[in-house]
């Protein structure tokens, strides 16, 4: 941290196959590990039991951003849900401090939804993300 700058949106940086993306006003990303307490004898636990691990995600891009992705998808998919899994990076670089950078393996377009009404100074579409590769929090994968 340098004279208390802290990251903010400005220092983020987010990447898809067919380029850094510009015109993208949000990203949210998360996973999970399910872990459920096993009992024994007595009433505390005697350990866990470790179940699936899931990641998802959503971005919300400007109508321009959405169609380089669609230009990217007519070349290289029959349609927009037929893409290939595709890698998104999220590099937050703040001035002095070091770039970390989390990567989100293999992602699938699940869901797509754009609203529109009058007055609207810009129109956004969002996606909703399926992260088969799991996320990769700065080098350290969040399940192996």
């Amino acid at each position: 941290m340098i004279n208390g700058k802290r990251y903010d949106w400005e220092d983020v940086t987010i990447a898809l196959p067919h380029g850094t993306l510009i015109d993208v006003e949000g990203i949210d990303y998360s996973d999970k590990k399910e872990v459920e307490a096993v009992y024994g004898k007595g009433t505390n636990p005697q350990g866990y039991g470790a179940g699936n691990y899931s990641a998802e995600g959503k971005l919300s891009l400007k109508r321009e951003e959405f169609n380089r992705l669609v230009d990217y998808a007519k070349q290289n998919a029959k349609s927009l849900y037929g893409l290939p899994p595709f890698p998104i990076s999220v590099s937050y670089a703040n001035e002095d401090e070091r770039l970390a950078t989390d990567k989100l393996q293999q992602c699938k377009i699940t869901g797509t939804s754009n609203a529109t009404k009058q007055g609207d100074k810009s129109v956004n579409v969002e996606i909703d993300l399926t992260i088969l590769g799991g996320i990769n929090w700065n080098g350290l994968p969040a399940n192996v």
